[in-house]
């Protein structure tokens, strides 16, 4: 598979997390986190300031991910093989990261993480990064 159409799909599946996580947390706001906060916290009020302290925490997420797919969508034109396999070792790490950390330490331990359709695109990201970071072609 082409680096660029791996880098082009990871990038596109960045900024739909991104862009979800912002609508989710910024547009549709409370009516959206108070049942997920209901489910952790039961019998507790999601009040204002914590509304606020949730949705600065999303919001700094969704962004991270619409800079990173826009990243991946601006160098998806490299014209080296090798450079465009370093950036997908780079994604695939930074991706690993975020189902570790994130994903699996907080379903585990925390009985959380991100939604599933979330969840199933981060997979899919990392596996089309670490494909690319090794067999990739241009």
């Amino acid at each position: 598979m082409k680096t660029k159409v791996i880098l082009t799909i990871n990038g596109i599946i960045h900024m739909f997390i991104g862009g979800f996580l912002w609508v989710a947390a910024i547009v549709i706001g409370k009516p959206f986190i108070d049942p997920i906060f209901q489910s952790k916290a039961p019998g507790e009020v999601l009040t204002d300031g914590i509304y606020l302290v949730i949705a600065s925490t999303v919001d700094t997420v969704a962004a991270f991910n619409i800079g990173i797919g826009a990243m991946l969508l601006v160098v998806r034109s490299i014209a080296d093989l090798d450079s465009a396999r370093r950036v997908l070792a780079g994604q695939c790490v930074l991706v690993g990261c975020a189902l570790l950390f994130s994903a699996f330490y907080n379903q585990i331990f925390m009985q959380g993480g991100p939604p599933i359709p979330v969840f199933v695109l981060l997979i899919i990201s990392f596996s089309l990064a670490l494909y690319g970071s090794r067999k990739g072609t241009l």
